[in-house]
């Protein structure tokens, strides 16, 4: 499949794909002709790339968790680790996301005349 119908295919553009290559992340595509021809596990690898950014990681992440996953599974599984890491990560990210929108839920109904009645705590 050449890199235009991957990209429509996968609604990236091509330039992503290009750079998912330079990156080292999809190995390089055989060539007919001196164009891109892309195999169905390039394809899989994208849609694992796009998944992988879906959930919070980032490129040098996804990189890694690939890496690992070339190298295959070890006695901790092939990815759980880092994928254990990112999951608390994003629990973290939640629970202070969590706090900012009960701050702003607050400042909200908030009917205080100035800043100072506003952050005493018997405003609240």
């Amino acid at each position: 499949m050449r890199i235009g119908e991957v990209a429509k295919k996968l609604d990236i553009p091509s330039s992503t794909i290009r750079y998912y290559e330079k990156r080292g992340l999809l190995p390089p595509p055989d060539r007919v002709s001196g164009v891109r021809e892309f195999s169905s596990s390039a394809l899989a690898t994208l849609r694992f790339i796009q998944l992988g950014q879906t959930a919070g990681f980032t490129i040098n992440e996804l990189q890694s968790l690939l890496e690992r996953y070339l190298k295959g599974p070890n006695k901790e599984g092939m990815w759980q680790p880092q994928v254990a890491a990112k999951r608390k990560e994003i629990r973290e990210k939640i629970k202070e996301l969590k706090q900012a929108d009960e701050v702003l839920g607050r400042l909200m109904t908030c009917q205080c005349e100035t800043i100072e009645q506003c952050i005493t705590p018997a405003a609240k």
